[in-house]
């Protein structure tokens, strides 16, 4: 039986991965076509889908620099050490015989304590296990629709203190990853961003909330916390979800402040290469429509 596809895509294959989240994309080799007419057509498929699984790509870091450069500049990553000569590229390497914890095996969003955290993270699988691995995503533009009228007034008030306390202790568990910069220095830092935004391209509005959304401002932490642990139910249901399963020389896009994601682990005695890279965002914008 043939795939269902999103007809308004012809320059490649975009095939959902459920109804409301995420898309396939086959037809497209970016090592050798990463021009303005094809980035703006797969920014066009992120800004739908959210989430993009392209397939059967041959990236060496090199070239994903240049491909990851081609949809805009870098964000910045205040906490991990990049590959040698690319400022940009961070390597997750887990071997057969590691037995710490999956990074990033908790729903989080990257870098959402950041100012203005990563519009567009991208990571290629360079080495992947024959099964397992997946990395689960969840919508908070569907978190938002699913939220009642006296929720949103309330959150249209309010802003979110987003905080990196404990950020590099989480990445420093893993001893093949890198860190960089002070750790004292970024247990301090701490953003605000609205509740109910609106992305400032679309207009669409999703709900900003994540693990390090510690409080509301002018709330206390005890205040806030069975809010923000109801909006956290809100957002993972299982109607809302994706799954993507890795195959060597998949490039995984995602919109980063748009959706939560985790990894899976579940491939011990595997190894595993990934290459990381991110895309510069935008500061937060409230959503208009919060009555």
């Amino acid at each position: 039986m043939a795939m269902h596809r999103d007809p308004d895509f012809d320059r490649f294959e975009v095939v959902p991965l459920t109804g409301v989240l995420g898309a396939e994309i086959r037809g497209v080799d970016l090592a050798h076509d990463h021009g303005p007419e094809t980035i703006a057509a797969l920014k066009a498929a992120l800004a739908r889908h959210l989430v993009l699984a392209i397939r059967d790509q041959n990236l060496d870091p090199q070239t994903l620099h240049r491909v990851a450069r081609s949809f805009g500049p870098f964000s910045g990553n205040p906490v991990h050490t990049p590959l040698p000569g690319l400022d940009d590229i961070v390597a997750f390497v887990r071997e057969p015989t590691d037995r710490d914890s999956v990074v990033g095996d908790h729903w989080h969003m990257d870098l959402a304590w950041m100012p203005k955290p990563p519009g567009i993270v991208m990571l290629y699988g360079e080495t992947i296990p024959p099964v397992g691995g997946d990395t689960c995503f969840t919508s908070l533009v569907q978190a938002a629709k699913a939220l009642s009228p006296g929720m949103r007034r309330l959150l249209g008030q309010l802003r979110g203190v987003h905080s990196a306390r404990g950020v590099y202790a989480v990445n420093a568990r893993s001893g093949r990853l890198g860190l960089s910069g002070d750790q004292r220095e970024l247990d301090r830092v701490e953003t605000l961003h609205p509740v109910l935004c609106a992305q400032p391209e679309t207009g669409r509005e999703y709900l900003l909330i994540n693990n390090v959304m510690t409080r509301f401002d002018g709330l206390t932490e005890a205040e806030s916390r069975p809010i923000i642990d109801h909006l956290l139910a809100t957002a993972l249901r299982p109607e809302f979800m994706c799954r993507v399963r890795w195959q060597r020389g998949t490039l995984l896009l995602w919109n980063n402040p748009l959706v939560l994601h985790t990894a899976i682990d579940d491939y011990r005695g595997y190894r595993r290469v990934t290459y990381r890279t991110t895309v510069e965002g935008w500061t937060q914008v409230p959503a208009q429509a919060a009555d």
